[in-house]
């Protein structure tokens, strides 16, 4: 296209060769400033998403954390009470006595006593 619109030689179509060439510069340049608009706007969407991904992934982080800790705290108390459970057996409890102490049922006492302590 441009070797076609200078191949005309001469004053005339050389002035109309370079105000087309110049209607369409200025035409890619507007269409390029409108992408790059574009661009940038999604960009700070794109980085307002990714400070939002990162505050949740610290407030996960954070609920990870104290669910761990709230979780050993229960399965050492739970393993504290097997413990027992079989203690107070070797001891020479019966069943129901060990239920009765612990307030719980025969089934639980008695699951605890064939399971054994982990």
């Amino acid at each position: 296209m441009l070797k076609s619109l200078f191949k005309r030689k001469g004053g005339a179509g050389s002035d109309e060769a370079r105000a087309r060439l110049t209607l369409e510069l200025v035409e890619i340049e507007e269409i390029a400033e409108a992408l790059f608009k574009r661009m940038e706007a999604r960009l700070e969407e794109l980085k307002a998403i990714e400070a939002r991904l990162d505050e949740k992934a610290g407030g996960l982080e954070s609920l990870l954390s104290r669910a761990a800790s709230i979780g050993f705290a229960q399965s050492d108390a739970v393993n504290a009470r097997r413990r027992e459970v079989v203690a107070l057996s070797r001891k020479g409890l019966k069943i129901d006595e060990i239920a009765g102490v612990f307030d719980m049922t025969r089934g639980e006492v008695e699951l605890i006593l064939n399971l054994g302590v982990k």
